[in-house]
């Protein structure tokens, strides 16, 4: 090739490069992730070695325009789109599961909460603090060889299946009852997860990403739970307007599964005698109101 090609020239050579990273390197690389065993560590590198392989990409397609006469600046518009694309998802996509199944060990304490207690753990429940240890010590090193990009979805991704699995906890056959202090202790454990999220958005500069959001968005589903069954007046949840600012990462029909198992520490004796010459606690009735309606919409 000399400085003197042509355009076209460029063109059938861009053709059987393009070929060569995608059909070859693309697909070498994702075998290596799909046909690997990896374990967090090695999957976080291998997340981190796609942007070597990119950047290396990048500069052999640059050189080689540069060889045919091409100005780089049009070399590197036609070549937007990551060549390595697939494998690059492949690599994040494995490493974001072997991460959510460690989050998943530590979520199995949640065996332990004291859903009757009667006081809250001011201090969180033992999952959550557990949890926040590895995540740090996860994200420690993550921030040092991988993209702020993919750090972010990373963190994104976890939160969210940590939202999955407290609300899931709540749905569990193992949970039959809980009362307002139980919720009290996941609202203290997600004032945690908040917390670490806001740390880890700001000091990791993901902050400085294009159309960043806050992370704790991913904490939505749980968070809004929460704030639901804390309320004093739950029936608001179906006023569509309330419904829609405040509640809208809610699924009415886990709303009144969970709704059904919510014991107020005040109204230890449901149903049985004695309690018709009592004051109806008004979030009580407020809830009841909330149930009925909520099957009604099944």
């Amino acid at each position: 090739m000399s400085y003197g090609a042509h355009r076209d020239f460029y063109d059938v050579v861009k053709k059987y490069l393009d070929k060569l990273l995608t059909d070859v390197l693309n697909e070498a690389l994702l075998k290596l992730v799909r046909n690997s065993t990896f374990g967090v560590s090695q999957a976080m590198q291998v997340a981190a070695n796609m942007t070597v392989w990119e950047r290396a990409c990048e500069f052999f397609t640059r050189h080689a325009a540069q060889l045919c006469g091409i100005p780089i600046r049009l070399a590197e518009r036609s070549h937007s789109q990551s060549l390595l694309k697939s494998a690059q998802d492949a690599a994040q996509e494995t490493m974001l599961k072997l991460v959510k199944s460690k989050v998943e060990e530590f979520m199995l304490l949640t065996d332990n909460i004291n859903w009757a207690a009667d006081e809250f753990p001011p201090n969180g429940n033992e999952y959550v603090n557990e949890l926040i240890i590895y995540l740090e010590t996860l994200v420690s090193t993550a921030r040092q060889i991988l993209p702020s990009q993919v750090l972010d979805n990373v963190i994104r991704g976890v939160l969210k299946h940590i939202s999955d699995c407290i609300v899931a906890t709540f749905l569990s056959d193992n949970v039959k009852r809980f009362n307002t202090n139980a919720v009290m202790g996941i609202e203290v454990d997600l004032k945690l997860l908040e917390s670490f999220a806001d740390t880890q958005f700001h000091d990791s500069g993901l902050d400085e990403l294009e159309g960043a959001t806050d992370p704790k968005k991913s904490l939505a589903e749980a968070r809004q739970l929460v704030n639901l069954l804390l309320n004093n007046h739950p029936e608001n949840f179906m006023n569509p307007v309330i419904r829609e600012k405040h509640y809208s990462s809610l699924d009415y029909r886990k709303v009144v599964m969970i709704s059904e198992k919510f014991r107020d520490s005040s109204d230890r004796l449901f149903g049985t005698f004695g309690t018709r010459t009592l004051k109806q606690n008004p979030k009580k009735k407020s809830l009841e109101t909330l149930i009925k309606r909520l099957r009604e919409l099944s």
